[in-house]
């Protein structure tokens, strides 16, 4: 019967992000957590107590496999960073969508230049080198231009193939960011790359907090 309970307990906390995440936060109350389960999987509340073991064990299984995870991933990162970049914010519309593949076709790639596009339901933002602005401006428009953005640099964090399959890789990340003060500009996914665009003064504090991944986890 214990068995069946902790298989029932793992599978609902499985299938259940929020859940899942306010526990791993200290956020919801054990006792309570225990009766909503039994609720909602049928049990008795005479299982009260094995219910409440069992989500003890599956938050403290849980944790270790994945701390043994991201210690593992986190040291073999590499990083490369790219100065001069210029964040663009356009109206998304059929006419910019045309001007993007203009743009694309005069960015040469093959010497290390870059064009990053990002589509939003309202907007689409374009990442390109500082050097490649005056190729924008002859093709979009001022009006087409919500915003400009200048003097960022693009932190390129390239982990092993196996980070894809590792849950909370981007939230450690963005937390210690945040916990320096440093603002994310952009951040883009490319598993198993994960690019950050920082503001040039910040690049310092961004690349202290990457050498210390492995403490933060």
């Amino acid at each position: 019967m214990a068995q069946n309970i902790t298989e029932q307990v793992k599978s609902f906390l499985d299938n259940d992000f929020i859940v899942r995440k306010c526990l791993f936060k200290n956020i919801v109350s054990l006792r309570a957590l225990s009766r909503h389960i039994i609720g909602r999987v049928g049990l008795k509340d005479s299982n009260l107590d094995a219910v409440i073991s069992a989500i003890r064990r599956y938050k403290k299984s849980e944790k270790e496999q994945s701390d043994a995870k991201l210690k593992k991933i986190f040291p073999r990162i590499k990083v490369t960073t790219r100065s001069n970049i210029v964040d663009l914010q356009v109206q998304k519309t059929r006419k910019n969508l045309e001007s993007i593949s203009r743009l694309n076709s005069i960015i040469d790639v093959e010497k290390g230049e870059i064009i990053r596009v990002i589509q939003a339901e309202q907007s689409i933002t374009i990442i390109i080198d500082d050097k490649n602005l005056e190729k924008f401006n002859e093709i979009f428009s001022k009006k087409d231009c919500v915003s400009t953005t200048k003097n960022l640099v693009e932190v390129n964090l390239q982990f092993t193939e196996e980070a894809q399959n590792v849950r909370g890789i981007v939230a450690i990340v963005s937390a210690g960011l945040n916990a320096e003060g440093i603002n994310i500009a952009e951040i883009m996914s490319s598993a198993p790359e994960l690019l950050l665009m920082v503001r040039k003064e910040d690049l310092l504090k961004v690349l202290n907090v990457v050498d210390k991944l492995q403490e933060l986890v």
